[in-house]
């Protein structure tokens, strides 16, 4: 039994060499091997995934303790799990690891001479494999080439190739015995990455399909004397329950169903898991991720007809996906017999494990000292959340108003910009501010993109962003702010842009496609063929979100430096911010979403209707 498991490198080598001196030592015989223990067995699979430098149970944006994130609590949980069943368990991660949080920005792009934090926590936890994510290429090839030589397992990612002659760029697959059963875990990443990724970080990359991939890999893992294959993918389905998400029987619905399933929005290919496990033999477990939901349990059969069992844990550290494979021997190989799946929530009655803690506690104060110093002030508060998606913002305004600036120091002076806020916690306070609060609105490592696109795709994209809406009366909204969104399919909030230097207005009481109520452009009404250049960041330039007519424009220039490090250098020379300054109305919804849900406790908005 290979140790794939153990909980440090150093301990793999000490065992080596103790036993070869043993053995070296010895006059005795070598004991002749026993009978074959053939009994079944009970093999369980552990997975995290898109941790997103979440080790600490804290959020760098809002400068709180968070009980319910991070991989020092999910340790605590890997190695219950681990006592459980000592012998028998193997550790998954599925990629989107090195990005996500200021903990990720310091030590991919500030300072990334020490040993990255995440090989530190992962590299004790005893991984035995982890498939790239789409985040994994934001910082170059350099720093993933770095954390990949600072880690004791393997990065996989079958479907990532040279460009040059097609080649693996990566690992493909690892094989490794565990209870003398040989599993094979295959990787595989969205190949979403050329949509959002710049050029320079992919340089020399091509992303293949991974459906086509894991059709050619999986065999060969068969081949190889894989007794079960696992393929660990970053991605997921492409479709969400229509029901409750939350509810883990709404994942076990017939995916055939049209009724009890919805589109996510995705890219084409973006999220192919549910093909992989449909149109590919030989698979029996799918580890997934990507998607930032906690999937207990999908059962779906493949071209055969046989059970394939698919599962995510959620993000930043959330969750653990706990697999249990019932194997038995059929006299020439090992088999799966019977398959079940949970998660294991992150709670404040889970403890953060001492010794990740112990190990990388310095990243963890070396980073909160980092975003907190002060960089910016502001003469008023700039509200964030639904406060600031429901109207007209000085939020809104301030990141597009960056975004020009940017745009304007690069050479290009823009006709408009988009932008969205991403998250409900990310606002600014009155009076001085943080470099963390000027993160807290731009929570993404998007980079800015400066494009050419004409008025009919102007026109498109602002209808398709209404999808963010259910049909809504007037008389009658929803009790709480949420309850506007749409509730199938459910859009993110960061796919709800909010534009400047246009004149438009939306009736979200007309169905989707015919919201848009006006569209003019220095007062006069914009026609399809009219030309803007528009600043826009990466992901929506690609077509992300769904919004697939960016594709159609022409890129004139795209930044090096993050949109996020825009805003921050922004607010460190433009002191004294005020929000009646920054905020210019020139978008209005109907019904009025702000007055209803945010008049009495936040005050007139200055872009609100008037009664």
């Amino acid at each position: 039994m290979r140790l794939s498991v153990s909980l440090r490198a150093a301990s793999l080598c000490l065992v080596g060499v103790c036993s070869l001196l043993t053995a070296c030592d010895s006059d005795d015989p070598p004991p002749r091997p026993g009978p074959r223990d053939t009994s079944p067995r009970t093999l369980t699979l552990l997975q995290t995934s898109d941790l997103h430098t979440n080790i600490f149970p804290w959020d760098y944006f809002s400068g709180k303790a968070d009980a319910k994130r991070g991989l020092a609590k999910v340790a605590t949980l890997i190695k219950q799990a681990r006592e459980a069943n000592p012998d028998c368990t193997l550790l998954v991660d599925t990629g989107d690891t090195i990005q996500g949080t200021p903990l990720g920005t310091y030590y991919g792009l500030v300072d990334n001479a020490p040993r990255h934090p995440m090989a530190v926590a992962m590299s004790e936890l005893g991984y035995v494999a982890m498939a790239v994510g789409n985040h994994e290429f934001n910082y170059g090839l350099d720093v993933l080439n770095k954390f990949k030589s600072e880690v004791n397992f393997p990065l996989l990612g079958a479907n990532v190739r040279k460009r040059a002659d097609g080649s693996e760029a990566l690992m493909p697959f690892v094989l490794t015995d565990v209870c003398e059963v040989k599993v094979g875990i295959l990787g595989l990443v969205t190949p979403g990455v050329t949509t959002w990724e710049r050029a320079e970080n992919i340089s020399g990359l091509r992303f293949d399909d991974p459906v086509e991939t894991a059709r050619a890999y999986v065999p060969k893992m068969r081949a190889a004397g894989a007794d079960v294959v696992v393929v660990a993918i970053h991605g997921g389905p492409d479709k969400q329950p229509t029901g409750s998400a939350s509810n883990p029987d709404s994942w076990l619905a017939d995916y055939a169903d049209g009724s009890k399933w919805a589109d996510r929005g995705n890219l084409p290919g973006e999220n192919p898991a549910v093909q992989i496990a449909q149109g590919v033999s030989g698979i029996d477990v799918l580890l997934t991720g990507h998607t930032h939901q906690p999937i207990p349990k999908m059962l779906l059969k493949n071209p055969e007809g046989r059970e394939v069992l698919l599962t995510q844990p959620n993000r930043w550290g959330s969750h653990l996906a706990d697999v249990q494979l019932q194997v038995t021997w059929s006299g020439e190989r090992w088999g799966v017999d019977a398959h079940d799946s949970r998660l294991h929530v992150v709670d404040e009655q889970v403890a953060a494990d001492a010794t990740v803690t112990q190990l990388t506690q310095r990243y963890h104060d070396t980073t909160v000292t980092y975003v907190n110093q002060k960089i910016g002030t502001t003469t008023a508060a700039f509200p964030g959340g639904f406060a600031a998606r429901y109207v007209d913002s000085p939020l809104g305004d301030l990141i597009n108003l960056v975004q020009e600036d940017a745009a304007r120091e690069a050479g290009f002076d823009v006709d408009l910009s988009l932008a969205a806020i991403f998250t409900n916690d990310g606002a600014l306070p009155a009076g001085d501010v943080t470099l963390r609060d000027a993160y807290s609105i731009y929570i993404y490592d998007n980079t800015l993109y400066v494009m050419e696109i004409n008025g009919s795709i102007l026109r498109r994209a602002l209808e398709m962003n209404t999808r963010y809406f259910g049909p809504l009366d007037a008389n009658n909204l929803p009790p709480k702010p949420e309850g506007a969104k749409a509730a199938s399919p459910v859009v993110a909030d960061y796919n709800w842009d909010l534009y400047s230097r246009i004149e438009y207005g939306y009736d979200l009481t007309k169905p989707v496609g015919s919201r848009l109520t006006h569209l003019r452009f220095k007062g006069a009404e914009v026609m399809d063929d009219q030309v803007f250049v528009v600043a826009i960041n990466n992901y929506r330039a690609g077509g992300g979100g769904g919004f697939s007519m960016f594709k159609e424009g022409r890129v004139l220039w795209t930044s090096a430096d993050g949109v996020r490090d825009y805003v921050a250098r922004y607010m460190q020379s433009h002191q004294n911010l005020a929000p009646d300054t920054v905020n210019t109305c020139n978008f209005s919804l109907t019904p009025d979403l702000y007055t209803p849900y945010f008049g009495a406790t936040l005050g007139a908005a200055k872009c609100a209707p008037r009664k």
